[in-house]
């Protein structure tokens, strides 16, 4: 079919051959056999070619060769009717050699006489090049996002402006337990400790309307426990000051807070003791010579009528001389060699020394220790931690109950857990325990655990405490052990 056999019928073909040559994106005529007939100068600036040579060549030796089966495919379709139209994304070959991207539209124009073969067949190229260069490099970008997301041990949180969270991390699922699906739809602050919200940041109506913050607040583990977590997060908005979505990246720093906490105790330790070697030493003296002439008093007492008023007066003194010896050891660490010593036997030793004590208030102690527990690296001293804290064990159940004394193994350290049924301490009295005079006791100091705090410090270990009000209270102590 020739040009003028195409255009020959009237002024309608005139205004399609007008607006062929004249439009911004590439176009070209072909036959119902592929051949192409005509491009337009569009479609010749765009591969590089004059129309001769486009049609010389061919569709064919534009295309690059591995998008050109599926073309042909859809191509074979449309000429047998099967299909109207069809749009496909291709790359094709430039004169210079370079690679591009191109938007193919074609479309048929069905010969109605019935005279086969004689179908036009329209061809649309929009060269979408940087479209796609900006979609692959928008894609890198997504994959380079993801492996961050993915490998970060930070958990990364996508939120709207209300809080919801609509993205999380697969960190989660190390530092609070969940799987990331079980928290999308959740509100962010339904995981936080009610008593660090302080308004919260993204609710309405709070003061503080900064675009960014850090905060260090605790966090709700799947299992209950709570965790501390330090958070950057930023609001982003878009060209109208509208907020999109809040990002925040949040950092486990429970060893941190922690270690921070124990810091602050061996500095209030530190000044209580250079308090206390003052105070200790000035009162001991005098507390000698008041209890001395007590029992000077005491024996004068022939008719026995002053023996009560004597015999409280000496337990008083008796009582600060015992408080006096805790402040002694508050003031200066025990210079005490270190020494291999059995845990078990020191457990058992302590547990001797308080049988009396557990039947009088109706308390049966019972001990569980691994076989072949290696030796912990210890002072004398060891034994006034677990004879505190089994001391206190017993004196929280005065209407009986058990104490159980476990000892195990746990790769390098051994993991001493004293459990008693009693009646449990408050949750926010327990981060007060090891504080100075703090005490849930009517007649204690809190000396007692505060100095236990002291010693498991200066022996490299920890302490820890868990406790629930009517059910009773777990002490553990984690120490080093010697191989």
């Amino acid at each position: 079919m020739t040009e003028d056999q195409m255009f020959s019928n009237s002024n309608d073909n005139s205004l399609f051959l007008h607006a062929f040559e004249k439009s911004p994106i590439g176009m070209a005529l072909l036959s119902f056999d592929g051949r192409l007939l005509k491009a337009n100068p569009s479609l010749c600036r765009m591969l590089g070619y004059n129309e001769s040579e486009l049609i010389n060549l061919g569709v064919a030796s534009s295309t690059y060769p591995e998008d050109l089966e599926a073309d042909l495919e859809l191509w074979r379709k449309l000429v047998q009717g099967e299909m109207a139209d069809y749009q496909i994304e291709k790359r094709y070959v430039h004169k210079s050699g370079t690679l591009m991207w191109g938007l193919l539209n074609v479309t048929s124009e069905r010969n109605h006489e019935g005279i086969s073969g004689n179908d036009i067949f329209i061809s649309q190229i929009v060269d979408i090049t940087e479209q796609k260069k900006k979609e692959e490099e928008y894609k890198k970008i997504e994959e380079l996002h993801k492996l961050i997301s993915d490998h970060s041990q930070d958990v990364i949180l996508r939120l709207t402006p209300d809080g919801i969270i609509s993205y999380v991390s697969p960190a989660a699922r190390n530092q609070i337990g969940y799987e990331p699906e079980e928290l999308i739809g959740k509100h962010a602050y339904d995981y936080w400790h009610p008593e660090d919200l302080n308004g919260g940041w993204l609710r309405r109506g709070n003061s503080d309307n900064s675009d960014s913050r850090i905060f260090i607040y605790r966090l709700r583990h799947k299992s209950g426990h709570y965790i501390w977590q330090e958070a950057h997060s930023k609001k982003i908005r878009n060209a109208a000051g509208e907020i999109q979505h809040v990002i925040s990246m949040g950092r486990d720093v429970t060893e941190r807070v922690h270690s921070e906490e124990l810091i602050r105790r061996s500095e209030k330790l530190s000044l209580i003791g250079e308090l206390a070697a003052g105070i200790a030493h000035e009162i001991r003296n005098p507390l000698t010579s008041l209890r001395g002439f007590m029992q000077m008093y005491l024996k004068e007492d022939k008719d026995g009528s002053k023996k009560l008023r004597n015999e409280v007066m000496i337990s008083e003194i008796d009582r600060i001389n015992e408080i006096v010896s805790e402040l002694l050891v508050l003031a200066k660490p025990s210079n005490e060699v270190f020494e291999s010593r059995d845990v078990v036997h020191i457990l058992t030793h302590v547990t001797r020394l308080f049988e009396g004590q557990a039947n009088l208030y109706n308390v049966q102690i019972k001990s569980e220790y691994d076989a072949d527990l290696p030796f912990i690296l210890c002072q004398s001293s060891i034994n006034q931690v677990f004879i505190n804290v089994l001391k206190n064990a017993i004196e929280s159940m005065p209407k009986g109950g058990e104490v159980t004394i476990q000892a195990k193994r746990m790769n390098d350290k051994a993991y001493i857990q004293i459990k008693d049924s009693g009646c449990g301490i408050p949750q926010d009295e327990i981060t007060k325990i090891g504080n100075p005079f703090f005490t849930t006791k009517e007649t204690g100091t809190g000396l007692g655990l505060m100095v236990s705090v002291r010693i498991i410090q200066n022996h490299k270990g920890t302490m820890r405490i868990e406790s629930e009000v009517g059910k009773g209270t777990m002490v553990e102590v984690v120490l080093p052990l010697v191989e």
